[in-house]
């Protein structure tokens, strides 16, 4: 099933994924169900379908309408000056940007990856969604291996790849363990010190020309946090995710902020 193109069509596909997030929000995803979505949106079942073939379709969506890919194109473009490290460093910031401002979004996150949820949406649905997921991580390699073209960072291929693979898994655990409020408070010291010193420790056992630096960090978090008091909303929409999935999430930027201003 493919998703709309055309104006009114992408506006009533953001209104019923904003019921869905306000349902999900309010009620968990496992208690979600396409009927309460209709009577929320004040249509039938059968308009829903004419978007979505079933539940997992609007997680999938969900997640990718408010996926911090949406945001990282335009904010390039604010600030054309970043270094590279900055540009590695920047997907982690909105992510926990992202989860403060959002009660689903870490929901969404964990459970659109699992197999037995993405598997189930439709195939169109399923296509994004693993390009999306590929893109995030062709960020962090495409970053890195202009820091190693333009001297910021000295390292081999092989360590560029493991470098990406500790990022992301990195980012995967800290939400994990902070977000399900599970982890006694003797096992965990402040949250962003924490997510600082070992990020900090594991950018640090590559050869970067400037370390990461608690300044360096705390300039771009004041940056993110900026951005998104500014225009978080504005980048959650059909139209960002459409255009992100055309092409390529760092060659994006024209494309993205187009379609933004489209919707």
């Amino acid at each position: 099933m493919k998703c709309p193109t055309d104006t009114l069509p992408m506006m009533r596909c953001n209104q019923i994924l904003d019921a869905a997030e306000q349902l999900i929000e309010s009620q968990g995803i496992v208690s979600f169900k396409f009927s309460q979505l209709a009577k929320e949106v004040g249509c039938s079942t059968g308009t829903l379908y004419k978007f979505f073939e079933r539940k997992e379709d609007v997680l999938v969506c969900l997640f990718l309408r408010s996926a911090t890919s949406n945001h990282l194109p335009i904010f390039i473009d604010q600030y054309p000056s970043l270094t590279e490290q900055e540009k590695v460093l920047l997907p982690i910031m909105f992510t926990f940007e992202t989860i403060k401002r959002s009660k689903s979004f870490f929901t969404l996150r964990s459970v659109s990856v699992n197999t037995m949820v993405w598997q189930l949406a439709s195939d169109e649905k399923v296509e994004r969604f693993k390009k999306r997921i590929n893109a995030f991580w062709g960020w962090f390699t495409d970053a890195l291996h202009a820091a190693v073209a333009n001297g910021e960072l000295e390292a081999t291929p092989l360590q560029v790849k493991e470098l990406v693979q500790g990022i992301t898994f990195y980012l995967t655990g800290a939400l994990t363990q902070f977000e399900s409020q599970l982890i006694a408070p003797e096992y965990l010291s402040n949250r962003r010190e924490t997510c600082y010193r070992h990020l900090a420790k594991l950018m640090g056992q590559y050869k970067w020309q400037q370390p990461l630096t608690h300044e360096l960090f705390d300039s771009l978090e004041a940056r993110t946090v900026k951005f998104f008091d500014q225009h978080y909303r504005d980048h959650m929409t059909c139209a960002a995710c459409s255009a992100l999935s055309q092409v390529k999430l760092t060659q994006a930027t024209s494309c993205a902020r187009h379609a933004l201003k489209a919707s």
